[in-house]
């Protein structure tokens, strides 16, 4: 069944994740140090917990770690639109659209398997008391890969924050 979640607070990092009932599917937690994220810990109502270590650039999912360098990778030029992720050969194509405002995670290998959406909630958009909402369709049941897509969400549109802050939000918005 397709599922359509939405984080309850604005900070992605710190958030409970809950579906239309109102029940909690993810609950995210950080800290934070001197120089920014350290950890990110991600714990599914199922029980399963992932994580992001921000400064050692590596994801753990069930205890397994994956270093960004062997999940990700770029097509074309560096700051270009699209980026692959990919967790047990399960490759994803991530790209933003509509200036942002949307980032979407097709699989690259199956043509019937559906796009995962995460739509934004960017500070002074025309949308700014509406917040992110991630949809898994239906055909994303596993939930390691939930996880896995999830966590590639997060450290991408964190990273794509901290870019727009740092060069201004007009600069990113052709992402």
């Amino acid at each position: 069944m397709a599922l359509t979640l939405t984080f309850v607070d604005r900070k992605l990092v710190d958030s409970s994740v809950i579906g239309p009932d109102g029940g909690v599917h993810y609950t995210t937690g950080s800290t934070d140090g001197s120089r920014g994220l350290k950890f990110t810990t991600i714990t599914a109502a199922s029980g399963l917990v992932g994580s992001i270590n921000w400064r050692e650039a590596l994801f753990v999912i069930d205890g397994v770690e994956k270093k960004w360098d062997e999940l990700k990778s770029q097509s074309g030029r560096k700051f270009g639109p699209q980026r692959q992720w990919n967790w047990e050969n399960e490759p994803y194509t991530f790209k933003y659209q509509n200036y942002a405002k949307e980032l979407l995670a097709t699989p690259s290998s199956s043509a019937d398997a559906g796009t995962v959406r995460f739509t934004t909630c960017d500070a002074g958009s025309v949308r700014e008391k509406e917040n992110a909402v991630l949809y898994f369709p239906e055909e994303v049941q596993d939930e390691t890969q939930r996880m896995f897509l999830l966590m590639a969400i997060l450290q991408t549109e964190i990273s794509r924050q901290a870019m727009a802050k740092k060069m201004g939000i007009d600069a990113v918005a052709s992402l």
